[in-house]
């Protein structure tokens, strides 16, 4: 790490390792794309009978409506609970039919799957899961759902989806060669240098119908040693939550149920986020769109406004990391 830049954002270049196997690997009922939009499109494209309508969480971002939107279908947006982020034993619903599909999203790797299968059994109509930020998440075999790799590797490109049916892979194939610019330009530059590479990626993906998987990113699949990331991740999350447990009002265990995205701390503590930033982490904020689109009392709200998302990545040890809370805590 560069002295003096920031710790998180986008991830460059990944040291090459033999790998050790991704833990989605390709086939029938898991389909390799260029995003985890494209993922979705290609769940609800396959599925046996397209939904209605769609009920989306408040608290996620708006880019996932994109294929909603592409293929015509309604959304209605639902709330969670503040302190029901990782367990969804309350979702606010309206009336739903059996057509109407449910959008369950695992919070950061934090969602158990029994959660995510009651709460999927409590609605009439099908469900999707959102594991966006749930890479190392096993899909429960019964319920669709969908990834990203960007968020947890240096790759240019990358969506996963699995289901109990058939996918339906898009006929062409992406290409990723310019944007492994923005992955040297973090390498070489650091976090905040590169953050317009990283934000014309994001512009350009989210503009792209889906594709599948690019070469480029196929061939870094195989270079990564998974379980060293993996491992990294959970090792950064027990060392951060023993020294931040005590500040967090989220019930967050000690032994998450799947490797996490992040240490999701909601503190309440005032101008904590400006001063973590000050201090060199990077705390990207999800998602300033629901603080625009809803009352300051909701609970979506709330979390967007206060939730901080401290990086666990594989990129540093958890000592680098309090070192930085260190100047606060």
């Amino acid at each position: 790490m560069k002295g003096g830049d920031m710790i998180g954002g986008a991830f460059g270049s990944e040291p090459e390792a033999t790998s050790d196997g991704f833990p989605l690997p390709e086939g029938v009922n898991c389909a390799w794309l260029n995003s985890g939009r494209a993922a979705l499109e290609c769940i609800l494209l396959s599925m046996p009978h397209r939904p209605q309508r769609a009920f989306v969480p408040r608290f996620t971002c708006d880019t996932l409506l994109q294929p909603f939107r592409r293929l015509g279908i309604p959304t209605l947006r639902y709330e969670i609970e503040t302190d029901d982020l990782l367990r969804l034993n309350s979702l606010q619903l309206p009336a739903a039919g059996e057509q109407d599909l449910l959008l369950l999203t695992n919070y950061f790797g934090f969602t158990p799957p029994d959660a995510l299968r009651a709460a999927a059994e409590s609605h009439p109509g099908p469900s999707v899961v959102d594991a966006a930020t749930a890479l190392f998440a096993e899909p429960v075999p019964e319920l669709p759902t969908f990834y990203s790799l960007r968020k947890f590797a240096g790759v240019p490109d990358g969506g996963v989806a699995t289901a109990p049916f058939s996918l339906r892979l898009p006929e062409e194939q992406d290409d990723s060669r310019h944007r492994l610019i923005a992955l040297r330009r973090r390498d070489l530059d650091g976090a905040i240098a590169s953050l317009p590479a990283f934000e014309e990626i994001e512009r350009e993906l989210s503009l792209s119908p889906p594709l599948r998987m690019s070469p480029q990113t196929r061939s870094m699949i195989d270079r990564i040693g998974w379980s060293r990331i993996a491992q990294k991740r959970c090792e950064n999350y027990r060392l951060l939550h023993a020294k931040l447990r005590c500040l967090n009002r989220l019930p967050l265990p000690s032994d998450p149920p799947s490797v996490p995205f992040c240490y999701p701390l909601l503190s309440g503590i005032p101008n904590l986020r400006d001063e973590l930033i000050d201090a060199g982490l990077a705390l990207p904020l999800y998602w300033p769109e629901v603080i625009e689109a809803t009352d300051a009392a909701a609970p979506s709200n709330t979390l967007a406004r206060t939730l901080l998302p401290i990086p666990l990545d594989q990129r540093y040890d958890a000592q680098d990391i309090l070192t930085r809370l260190g100047k606060i805590l």
